[in-house]
């Protein structure tokens, strides 16, 4: 019997969490770790628009964005411009650059496993699909 989609969207993100915690295991980090860096790659990013852009991920229970943010900080890997965070934001230093770089092999063995059998316009569809399935449901919310 088919399951619906809720139940493959919360299986496929607990595998995207299993395999993420599998590759990266003993490097202290995690996939929010991981998402983090990869935000600040564009440039300098405000706490407060991290945690909009990754509050989707983060979960009951997760590791926080502050935690993640402290954890990063103590291996030197980003720093605050400005004030704590504010002002400028937060951004990776260059050995945070390095540090991503090297993960970054890991994460993209990951994406190749995830889209083993699948072409770039299977993927861009799906993605289309849910994008619109979203909306929709968003769209049909009472303002809050």
């Amino acid at each position: 019997m088919d399951k619906p989609i809720g139940y493959w969207l919360k299986r496929l993100d607990a595998l995207i969490d299993a395999d993420f915690s599998r590759v990266l295991a003993g490097s202290g980090l995690t996939r929010r770790h991981w998402q983090v860096m990869n935000s600040l790659t564009a440039g300098p990013c405000r706490t407060d628009e991290l945690s909009a852009a990754l509050l989707p991920f983060w979960g009951e229970g997760a590791i926080t964005l502050d935690e993640v943010l402290a954890s990063l900080r103590e291996r030197g890997w980003v720093m605050a411009e400005g004030a704590e965070g504010g002002g400028g934001g937060w951004v990776l230093t260059p050995l945070g650059a390095e540090g991503r770089a090297e993960v970054a092999g890991r994460v993209h063995d990951t994406r190749r496993r995830l889209m083993d059998g699948v072409t770039a316009g299977q993927y861009l569809e799906t993605v289309r699909v849910l994008s619109r399935m979203a909306a929709n449901l968003e769209s049909a919310s009472p303002a809050a």
